[in-house]
C-alpha cells in the first residue's frame, strides 16, 4: 500500500467538515423556528395585496421561512448567463 492512500483513508476534509458544520447549523435555525412557532398561538392578521387574513403566528413564520429558503435556493441555483 501507498503512503499516500494510507495517509489520507480515515482523515476527514476540510470540504467535509465544513458541509458537516453547515448541516449542524441549518438544524438548529429550524428547530428554533418550529420551538418559536409552536409557543406563538396567538392569530395574527395577514394582508395581502388583495386581502387579509387570520392566522396562527407560529404558521406565518414557518410559512415565511420556507419562503425564505426557496428563495435562497433559488438564487443560490440560478442558470449562469453565457456571454
Amino acid at each position: 500500500m501507498s503512503d499516500d492512500v494510507s495517509e489520507h483513508s480515515g482523515a476527514v476534509h476540510r470540504r467535509d467538515f465544513a458541509m458537516l458544520i453547515r448541516w449542524i447549523v441549518i438544524a438548529a435555525i429550524v428547530v428554533a423556528i418550529v420551538v418559536v412557532a409552536m409557543d406563538n398561538r396567538d392569530n395574527v392578521r395577514v394582508g395581502y395585496g388583495v386581502g387579509d387574513a387570520e392566522a396562527p403566528i407560529g404558521i406565518v413564520m414557518v410559512v415565511a421561512a420556507a419562503v425564505g429558503i426557496v428563495i435562497g435556493w433559488l438564487v443560490r441555483h440560478r442558470p449562469r448567463s453565457r456571454v
